[in-house]
């Protein structure tokens, strides 16, 4: 063990090393003579540094050294001069090798009992066997751990390959059922062909036209027979009344001529009963004309939603992705069958193999032989109507779930699906709607334009028409609506003008949109109008008007043509007229001639209309007189469940 004597005056604390015998005292060491001048508050201390490496042995005992004693007075001058007793502490050199390094207080020089200084010893061997412990037992539970994360890793792969297969197969179903509903569609048109009618065209000419079928055929045959039979009753009933007429004459003649009343004569009586037997004949026979007729009717909105689903099917036939069973990444999305098509996109029903849920894709085709101008004017209104439906968060608004490249001239807009009809093809089939189901379905439409309205850049909708309004559930009696196509759509942006609920933008793409449910100021060509919500409150006028009477208010049976070159919206928009049937409320009308009033700043807006009685009130009680001048009382009754008239001809979406 080594030990070095160290003297530490108490006066200022510094340590001088002690002249042990053959060493030479250093150089700045103080004499004894300038030691024993200085005052001192108490004997000089003497330190023993130990070196601790000599301490490894198992008994860590320190012993008294033969120059030093352990207790007892040192002394550093001469043998015969007696000095204090310096206190002995112990300093150990801490080894870099030692995993604890905390200090202590006999590094101070404080404390000078071995007791204590072998103490430190054991308990930070204790800590260290303590640590050593707590380490093999975190190892033990990384082991244990990593073997958990390796069998969860295994049992991860095995799911994994699981759904991969449950995935193949369900594509596989999915897509078996995508040909046979296709075969059955087509079959159900093969079907119908012979029933409702066809299109042909003339050999002649090359003309295409429409062909009755057998079930109309039957009809028109029907209604001519009893026309035919009903000329024949109506001649024979006015022979009746005239022979009767003539008797009746007669027997009052011979009567006056008599002094006793007559009895009737049997040729009256027997002109009597053909009168009235061919009263009664002729009343019936007006009855099932009129059943026919409404028949009739019946089957020309059937024959209407029939030429429809031509139209697509014959679409479908002629798109390639006819002969494509899937698309997106791993063929996630199966097309199901073509829902619609228009000039740039189409529209398919798709089955999300990965959320298990029917979709709506729309490829949008981006053609290299368009020019310049046409590709970058596609591609704002594409970008356009996916920067809004992106921001869309409301129950009536078709939400956007994803948006994928299919190729470098197509890309795949992937929506919300609903299952049922679209308004258009419904008022096809049901020709008008009960006012509390109008009523019902202009609600939506209303509370969806407001939230678009109420944005922070509002939105126009702009092509807001009943093939955009679908119906989302697939049972006809709920009439559960969802609005889309944001196409055309216009946002409010720097550019806006007027108040700040009403914000209005210059319209720029006039000529676009469908003219029937555009206001008068979109077809002002010799100046750039502006444009508001306000448009979008027209269209909602014109198809509440046209749920409730069966037609559109302005420019109806004429084509888009004829309306945008003669402007007869604008000409016509001036006298709005209701039909006499079928009855509806005062209070819907009145909402009808807010929406459609010619000159903008009396029209309604999105909000004014949302805060009108009829729209805002669950129930409305108003009076309206019949034909015959009496009053009746009617209630345009709460948002219940609905009904729709008709009700037996509306199938489920194609």
């Amino acid at each position: 063990m080594e030990v070095t004597d160290t003297l530490v005056s108490p006066a200022n604390g510094k340590r001088q090393r002690a002249a042990g015998p053959g060493s030479e005292a250093p150089a700045d060491a103080p004499s004894a003579s300038n030691s024993s001048a200085e005052p001192s508050n108490g004997p000089p201390t003497k330190k023993i540094v130990v070196d601790v490496d000599t301490l490894s042995g198992s008994s860590r005992h320190v012993g008294p050294s033969a120059d030093v004693p352990a207790t007892g007075a040192v002394n550093t001058t001469s043998p015969g001069a007696m000095r204090p007793k310096p206190s002995v502490e112990v300093e150990p050199i801490i080894v870099e090798q030692r995993r604890l390094k905390q200090p202590t207080l006999a590094i101070y020089g404080m404390v000078s009992d071995t007791a204590v200084f072998r103490k430190e010893l054991a308990d930070r061997d204790a800590q260290i066997e303590d640590l050593r412990e707590k380490t093999t037992q975190l190892e033990q539970e990384l082991e244990r751990r990593g073997t958990q994360i390796s069998f969860l890793n295994t049992c991860t792969e095995e799911l994994e390959a699981k759904i991969k297969h449950y995935q193949e197969v369900l594509r596989a179903e999915m897509l078996d059922s995508s040909k046979k509903g296709q075969a059955e569609a087509r079959r159900v048109l093969h079907q119908q062909h012979f029933e409702l009618g066809h299109i042909a065209t003339w050999p002649s000419n090359g003309r295409e036209m429409w062909v009755e079928g057998n079930i109309m055929r039957q009809i028109i045959f029907e209604l001519n027979e009893a026309n035919t039979r009903r000329e024949d009753l109506e001649a024979r009933k006015k022979t009746a009344q005239r022979t009767l007429n003539q008797l009746t004459r007669h027997e009052k003649d011979r009567g006056e001529d008599s002094a006793v009343a007559p009895d009737v004569s049997e040729p009256l009586m027997r002109a009597q009963e053909e009168l009235l037997l061919l009263t009664t004949e002729l009343t019936a026979l007006n009855n099932r004309i009129a059943a026919t007729r409404q028949k009739k009717d019946d089957l020309e909105h059937e024959k209407k939603a029939f030429m429809k689903e031509i139209r697509r099917i014959t679409d479908e036939d002629s798109s390639e992705f006819l002969a494509v069973p899937a698309i997106g990444d791993g063929n996630r999305y199966v097309l199901m069958n073509l829902l619609g098509k228009g000039g740039f996109s189409e529209v398919w029903k798709a089955f999300d193999c990965v959320d298990g849920q029917y979709v709506a894709c729309k490829i949008h085709r981006v053609s290299r032989d368009w020019s310049a101008q046409t590709r970058g004017h596609y591609l704002r209104h594409a970008e356009r109507e996916l920067e809004i439906t992106r921001q869309l968060d409301h129950p009536h608004l078709t939400r956007l779930y994803q948006v994928f490249p299919l190729s470098d001239s197509m890309f795949v807009s992937v929506m919300e699906y609903s299952k049922g009809t679209d308004l258009d093809t419904l008022l096809k089939r049901c020709h008008t709607l009960k006012e509390s189901d109008a009523r019902l379905v202009l609600v939506q439409v209303v509370s969806a334009l407001r939230h678009l309205a109420s944005l922070e850049n509002p939105i126009i909708h702009y092509d807001l028409k009943p093939a955009n309004v679908l119906m989302h559930s697939e049972d006809p009696s709920v009439l559960e609506i969802k609005i889309t196509d944001f196409g055309l759509s216009k946002i409010i942006g720097s550019g806006r003008e007027g108040p700040s609920d009403n914000p209005s933008i210059e319209l720029t793409s006039q000529g676009t949109g469908t003219y029937w449910y555009l206001p008068p100021e979109c077809f002002d060509t010799a100046s750039t109008p502006r444009i508001s919500n306000k448009v979008d409150v027209w269209s909602i006028g014109v198809i509440f008007y046209q749920m409730l009477f069966g037609r559109r208010p302005f420019a109806e049976g004429e084509s888009q043509r004829k309306i945008w070159q003669e402007k007869l919206i604008v000409s016509s928009a001036r006298n709005l007229n209701f039909p006499d049937t079928p009855k509806v409320s005062h209070d819907a009308k009145s909402l009808i001639r807010h929406c459609l009033s010619f000159n903008v700043n009396e029209r309604y807006d999105i909000f004014q209309l949302s805060a009108d009685n009829y729209i805002s009130k669950r129930t409305s009680t108003t009076k309206h007189k019949d034909r015959s001048g009496s009053t009746a009382s009617m209630v345009a009754p709460a948002m219940g469940a609905p009904t729709i008239e008709g009700n037996e001809n509306r199938g489920p979406s194609p």
